[in-house]
């Protein structure tokens, strides 16, 4: 088993992390339809609009310049996602979210976009996660240039402190971000799932 003191660190690149299947908000399921952008767009034709990223590197970033421009969740809008990421999505009646399902990174990898309106009962979210096509723990190479430090690194930048969450046995589960009404979820995964080695992101989102 792994040493969990060995986890109790952002630089993480020699870390044997034990992936989990607890998820940010829209990452293990999710009501939410998953489309290719084309419902809610009313600018995307003009020329300031961006386009939707085709690399991980590129949705990461995105997703944290989103992060990092609200000072509240309530900011969290399907306009503000569609100005900083380039991707659009719509809330149809009845739907619990909108989703967004990347086209394929390469190696079997795809990434996708989940969002949550606020209600009485939920604040509003909003995740990123990377999934293979066939297999849960594929090598994260394809979608690991933005690794763990990289997201952990930019977040402290935005004012967030941090601590690791453990589970039953002492294995890493989650690296969780508190600032203002926002918690944010890391769920980190090594490059090779169960090998020592470079730590990427599996998934990355607010939690409820």
């Amino acid at each position: 088993m792994t040493d969990p003191h060995r986890l109790r660190f952002p630089r993480a690149a020699t870390a044997v992390l034990l992936s989990s299947a607890m998820a940010v908000t829209g990452c293990a399921h999710s009501n939410a339809p998953r489309n290719n952008g084309t419902d809610g767009m009313t600018d995307a034709s003009t020329p300031q609009a961006l386009a939707p990223p085709t690399t991980a590197a590129e949705m990461g970033r995105r997703f944290l310049k989103l992060i990092g421009s609200i000072e509240s969740r309530d900011e969290v809008t399907l306009e503000r996602i569609r100005a900083l990421t380039g991707i659009s999505m719509a809330v149809k009646p009845g739907d619990l979210g909108a989703g967004f399902t990347s086209e394929p990174l390469g190696g079997g990898w795809f990434f996708g976009l989940t969002y949550y309106p606020g209600s009485l009962s939920s604040p509003t979210g909003i995740s990123l996660h990377f999934q293979h096509e066939a297999e849960r723990f594929a090598d994260m190479s394809p979608v690991c240039e933005l690794d763990f430090d990289y997201y952990n690194d930019a977040l402290k930048a935005m004012g967030f402190d941090d601590t690791p969450i453990h589970g039953e046995i002492g294995e890493l589960r989650e690296w969780r971000y508190y600032k203002s009404d926002f918690v944010i979820s890391v769920i980190p995964q090594n490059v090779v799932a169960g090998q020592a080695g470079r730590v990427c992101v599996q998934a990355i989102g607010t939690l409820n």
